[in-house]
């Protein structure tokens, strides 16, 4: 827990620093990210070139002294033998040399007093069988050495070996002066982009926090503001955006605070979400009109203080209206203890049938939760009708010069309000009509035809039950 908590201060405190610092920061760091990587690369680069020439020169100076020691060694010339082990050691990175017969008798050392003695090797050495062998290892004295084991042939008849050991002190050396010098450079680069990373960072940050104050400046509700655009780079491009959406913002807000004055805010907001399906005029529009009415509420009302009756309708209110905007409905008008909603308009939806019957379900299932939660709390429960019409109607804007509302008006209109009157408490009743259009959607109990007021012909009903479970 205290390395979390570590880790978590030191992100507290990054947070805290300024987009300049933190800037400046991120660019020296892969600044001097690539340096080092770039420096380790050419290193080891460097050492495998100087690693491989010295495997090639210790190489042909095997081979080359193979070649000579064949005839001094069949010839039992052990004085030839010494001389060219004694002139190879006068190459500085040559470190031994050994010749031995093929029983391991060594016939010529670089060290005198172990002529005729069995070889001796390093442990960590393999032996030497019939092909050349190259090995690295680290002497105690000697440091890095490269071992060079040649099997002496002749006549395809093995007569002895030669071993060479080569030094690596000379590639160690040229390796840390290049190390050094790389070391300076990358140290005078990583200064240099500290100063050009802090310049870029102050030029990069300046912009950015003129936006920064701008947002807050939107945020506040100041939508009038301007950035001066003084780039024409990624920053610039950014800068001449938020200037866009600064004027769409205030523009949008123009237009909603217009709407207002004549349709409720709701129908605003559902209406700014897509301007070019707006249609405010009057038209003919197929709708779905649903009524949702509290039963009982009068008698209630009066045993009720007027402190509670506001607390039911506002939570009742509260119900409806999240309930009809979660499936995309317009909450026309509230009636008392009643509201109507309708679906399709202004904003038209393929489904608005199947929406209006989804948010009859859902208000259904919201007033049983907020009536089982009253009756615990020793209260009176409540219950709603609700009946549902599909159809024609006329759309558009009604009322005065000093105040309009937006509404659906029609025959569907009434028979959805009919319906809800018929309605028993937790009934859903929806017409004919509105049946075809989501048959085989909802399950439904047939209730015959109906007499509904101001209607002549008797109407086909439905109660909604449930949705299927192809929904």
């Amino acid at each position: 827990m205290a390395g979390v908590s570590k880790t978590n201060g030191v992100a507290a405190r990054y947070s805290r620093l300024s987009l300049k610092l933190k800037l400046g920061l991120l660019i020296t760091s892969l600044l001097v990210l690539t340096v080092v990587l770039l420096s380790v690369f050419l290193l080891r680069q460097q050492q495998n070139s100087l690693t491989a020439e010295m495997t090639k020169r210790g190489l042909t100076i095997a081979e080359h002294l193979a070649a000579t020691a064949r005839n001094p060694l069949l010839t039992n010339d052990e004085l030839t033998l010494n001389l060219l082990v004694k002139d190879a050691m006068k190459d500085q990175d040559v470190v031994y040399v050994v010749i031995t017969d093929n029983q391991g008798k060594v016939l010529a050392h670089w060290d005198v007093a172990l002529t005729g003695k069995p070889l001796e090797r390093a442990k960590e050495l393999h032996p030497l069988k019939d092909q050349l062998l190259i090995q690295r290892y680290k002497s105690s004295k000697e440091g890095q050495l490269i071992d060079f084991a040649v099997p002496l042939v002749f006549s395809n008849v093995r007569v002895g070996d030669l071993y060479l050991g080569f030094s690596q002190k000379s590639m160690v050396e040229a390796l840390g002066k290049a190390q050094r010098q790389t070391i300076l450079i990358s140290t005078l680069m990583v200064l240099i982009g500290i100063g050009g990373a802090v310049g870029l960072a102050v030029l990069l940050a300046r912009p950015i926090l003129r936006l920064v104050k701008g947002t807050q400046e939107i945020a506040a509700g100041n939508f009038s503001i301007a950035l001066p655009v003084t780039s024409r780079d990624e920053i610039g491009a950014l800068t001449e955006s938020f200037n866009r959406m600064a004027k769409s913002l205030r523009e949008k807000e123009m237009i909603k605070r217009a709407f207002t004055r004549y349709v409720a805010r709701e129908v605003v907001e559902e209406i700014l979400k897509d301007p070019e399906r707006l249609v405010l005029t009057g038209e003919r529009r197929d709708v779905t009109v649903l009524f949702c009415d509290m039963r009982g509420f009068t008698p209630m009302s009066e045993r009720l203080s007027p402190e509670e009756v506001v607390s039911l309708l506002n939570e009742f209110y509260t119900l409806m209206i999240d309930t009809t905007f979660k499936h995309d409905g317009t909450l026309d008008k509230f009636l008392g203890d009643a509201v109507m909603a309708i679906f399709g308009a202004p904003i038209a939806h393929p489904d608005h049938s199947l929406r209006a019957i989804k948010t009859a379900l859902a208000m259904q299932a919201g007033v049983e939760e907020l009536g089982k939660k009253r009756a615990q709390e020793g209260k009176e429960p409540i219950a709603v009708g609700i009946g549902i019409s599909a159809g024609e109607a006329v759309a558009g804007t009604v009322g005065t010069e000093n105040r309009m509302e937006y509404t659906v008006i029609g025959d569907r209109v009434n028979l959805a309000a009919r319906l809800e009157s018929n309605a028993k408490p937790g009934q859903i009743l929806i017409s004919q009509w509105t049946y075809e259009k989501v048959k085989g959607l909802v399950e439904v109990r047939p209730l015959g035809v109906m007499k509904v007021k101001g209607k002549e012909q008797q109407v086909e009903v439905y109660e909604v039950l449930a949705l299927t479970e192809a929904t």
